[in-house]
């Protein structure tokens, strides 16, 4: 008998590791509506899990072959989501593309974009970016890219040998940025800040994951330098308004859930509320649940702060 009520949550599949690598055996294609095919796989636990078709037509999936998987990530609901080891390609290894055409553009910062098109295995094309003049206007037929990810069955490719540097941001650090405009991205029809730091270079916020935040143009706000994407550009998290990492802060508990995966395997939810009302849920075990089930407010560490979510510590 648990101390609070439990709400409990029925997760449509078996309980895998994030970023681990699985083997599925594909069942059956069906259709769910015109146009939108999923695969039905079997997962190691004999559990079902549903793949979307659109993004891996040209992998050759058929009915009864066996594929493997990486658990790409599983959200705070337990819902996952997996991404196929493609049938050639492998991230972190250098190909060879032959080249298609090349381009160039003003790119939602208004700086100039150089880029190749290059063909992969199944001549479908993909966009990399050069950083080098004299390669662009005098291209090889074939260039050796890096293959950095591989995310919905799409290449997220660099040139081999260029490795983008920035020498006033390091990664990891916080610095002072100003937004100075808001745009849509003509790629993926997303809104992103405009921001400029201290040397007037120009980076992307998207805007979507601060809304609480009440960002406006014209304002100064510290965020700090997360990592590279492979999309070219800096991550950069906003200082949170409420909180910083390492630190310690109470939070309101709202309820405790218990996600059931279809394996049978349990397991305990604590879902607590930040600053602005949204939800943070931490994983907790039975000796947690005795330790804290009948508190109304818990102390907390956060450990993680990632497109303004927070991602939390109990802390005694």
């Amino acid at each position: 008998m648990l101390p609070m009520d439990v709400r409990q949550l029925h997760i449509p599949n078996a309980r895998l590791k994030e970023g681990q690598v699985y083997s599925f055996l594909i069942l059956k294609l069906i259709s769910l509506e015109p146009g939108d095919n999923w695969f039905v796989l079997l997962d190691p636990n004999g559990y079902k899990i549903l793949l979307p078709e659109k993004y891996y037509i040209d992998y050759g999936f058929k009915q009864g072959q066996e594929i493997r998987c990486r658990v790409d990530k599983i959200n705070c609901n337990g819902r996952m989501y997996l991404e196929p080891m493609h049938p050639f390609y492998k991230e972190g290894e250098v190909y060879l593309f032959s080249l298609a055409c090349k381009g160039q553009k003003k790119n939602i910062l208004d700086q100039d974009e150089w880029y190749f098109m290059v063909r992969d295995m199944f001549d479908k094309k993909w966009k990399v970016r050069t950083f080098s003049g004299k390669l662009w206007e005098n291209p090889p037929e074939s260039i050796e890219c890096k293959l950095k990810r591989i995310k919905k069955g799409k290449l997220f490719l660099v040139i081999h040998g260029e490795e983008i540097e920035h020498p006033d941001l390091e990664t990891g650090k916080t610095y002072p940025f100003v937004i100075i405009d808001e745009r849509i991205h003509p790629d993926n029809g997303n809104v992103y800040f405009v921001m400029e730091d201290s040397k007037g270079n120009k980076h992307m916020l998207k805007k979507k994951y601060y809304l609480q935040y009440g960002l406006k143009k014209g304002q100064e706000i510290l965020c700090r330098v997360d990592k590279f994407a492979s999309e070219g550009y800096f991550f950069l998290e906003p200082v949170h308004p409420c909180y910083r990492l390492g630190k310690t802060y109470e939070f309101p508990v709202d309820r405790m859930e218990e996600m059931v995966f279809t394996d049978g395997y349990k397991q305990k939810v604590l879902v607590l509320n930040d600053c602005f009302g949204q939800e943070v849920k931490i994983h907790i075990d039975e000796e947690a649940i005795r330790k804290y089930g009948q508190q109304s407010l818990i102390q907390a560490r956060v450990k993680g702060i990632r497109k303004s979510k927070l991602e939390l510590d109990i802390h005694d």
